[in-house]
């Protein structure tokens, strides 16, 4: 058996009859023209300064006679609880009967054939290479993802504008390259009744730039490779810890000591007449190569820097991370390819992305940086700080990822950068699923979809 959904007497039907009474007290609680604020406003407008003490009462607190106009989502919320929880245990009964063991089976039923309309939020720093701090000496980025460790756009993030600020530098302890920073969000709001719910993310934490100089930790924001600044040359114009797939050192595959970002060596990429694709790799899980182990349905960044000579007129890197048999992790997603004609000529350029590992974790995996397009003959390329890590959560499990990355010139104090969150589409089913049965708190977000083609259509609130 299974749950019925959308007709007569369905789980979603039913919901959204319910919520319809939401949707009419939020548009009474809002609405500019004719809402609950505006109606006091137009009452307001009709006495004089002179006789303004009379309307205090009610000017003076428009925002709790807001508040009172919602104190059915109390009842709301029980309605939509004991449905829930009712209609799925009468279908398969419930071995407790809470609200996270019927939405987690109501979820597992949908699978992937049924789904409510998708949000759609956009972060600040979520395209290749994040976003540059734009106040400030340091030079560093911060990256983004609204995209959660199972592959999926989060559902309920908080539209936000959160400072991103330097508080601990290495002028005074600590490394350069791994200074401290404070979030600060605004305000979130846990009154359901309130009509600006949920607020903001309430951040108020901090958290350490992700170093390229770690090696094979597992830590979050810390570099899971091992000699991926290429600071370690043991064998002349042989990275430390690399297996040179294709390629040969000391003729296109050197170490270089000059042109570095951060430290003092870089790996160096010379074009041959032969249009070599050169290409090395470190395998996850090995010794003497890197024995950090990839985590389940976790989102990682890939961060790395290039240099082109501006002479270079032909190129593309591929940075990846494939399994045994060379596929590209996350249906192609754990790869970036950057055309090195599209980069400034002469300066280093940051480059990131980020992607999802699968739950069932192939048995062999590893990084790879290869040209799939090789560069013009005798011209040079250099890549410097490559790190691989998983990201923090912004202040939960069911909020955007995010990390810094150095530059070239260390953060100080009061370096910023601030980032926002913002919603592209909105979908009133996930939002008063979340709103009324606490999604978010129970970590769990409603199966989605976002090309128009659900199944619980948001037209059933009404």
């Amino acid at each position: 058996m299974a749950v019925t959904l959308i007709s007569t007497n369905g789980i979603f039907t039913r919901l959204g009859k319910l919520f319809k009474i939401a949707r009419d007290v939020e548009s009474h609680q809002t609405d500019a023209s004719a809402g609950l604020a505006a109606q006091i406003e137009d009452v307001i407008d009709e006495y004089n300064s002179a006789d303004m003490k009379y309307a205090d009462a009610l000017f003076d607190s428009t925002e709790n006679w807001q508040l009172s106009a919602a104190n059915i989502y109390t009842a709301i919320s029980i309605l939509a609880r004991d449905t829930v929880i009712g209609m799925v245990d009468d279908d398969t009964t419930l071995n407790q009967k809470t609200i996270k063991n019927a939405i987690e089976e109501l979820i597992d039923q949908m699978g992937t054939s049924n789904d409510i309309k998708g949000n759609q939020f956009t972060a600040t720093g979520s395209g290749d290479g994040g976003t540059v701090f734009t106040s400030g000496s340091g030079n560093g980025y911060v990256i983004t993802s609204v995209t959660n460790g199972e592959g999926k756009l989060f559902q309920n993030l908080h539209q936000d504008s959160i400072k991103v600020k330097c508080i601990r530098d290495a002028q005074v302890t600590g490394t350069a390259g791994r200074e401290t920073h404070a979030l600060i969000g605004q305000k979130r709001i846990s009154d359901i009744r309130h009509p600006d719910w949920p607020g903001g993310n309430g951040q108020s934490s901090v958290m350490s730039v992700s170093d390229p100089s770690y090696n094979q930790q597992r830590g979050l924001g810390r570099n899971g490779l091992n000699n991926s600044d290429f600071e370690d040359f043991s064998t002349t114009d042989t990275p430390d810890k690399w297996t040179i797939v294709v390629g040969v050192a000391g003729t296109t595959i050197k170490e270089e000591g000059t042109t570095v970002h951060r430290g003092s060596k870089s790996l160096e990429l010379v074009g041959d007449a032969g249009g070599t694709l050169m290409h090395i790799s470190q395998s996850f899980n090995t010794s003497g190569q890197t024995t950090t182990k990839l985590y389940p349905e976790t989102r990682y960044c890939v961060s790395f820097w290039t240099y082109r000579a501006s002479d270079v007129a032909a190129g593309v890197l591929r940075v990846s991370v494939k399994d045994g048999s060379a596929t590209i992790l996350d249906s192609g997603s754990a790869a970036l390819s950057v055309t090195f004609t599209g980069d400034t000529g002469g300066a280093w350029v940051h480059h990131s992305f980020s992607f999802s590992t699968p739950l069932d974790l192939p048995d062999a995996a590893a990084f790879h940086i290869e040209l799939t397009t090789a560069i013009t003959n005798t011209k040079l390329v250099h890549i410097d700080g490559v790190q691989m890590f998983r990201m923090a959560h912004l202040t939960n499990t069911s909020s955007c990822h995010i990390a810094i990355i150095p530059g070239s010139t260390d953060f100080i104090v009061d370096d910023e950068v601030t980032i926002s969150i913002s919603e592209a589409t909105h979908s009133f089913m996930q939002t008063y699923m979340n709103k009324f049965l606490g999604l978010e708190g129970l970590g769990l977000q409603m199966p989605y979809q976002t090309d128009g083609s659900e199944t619980a259509a948001d037209s059933l609130i009404a």
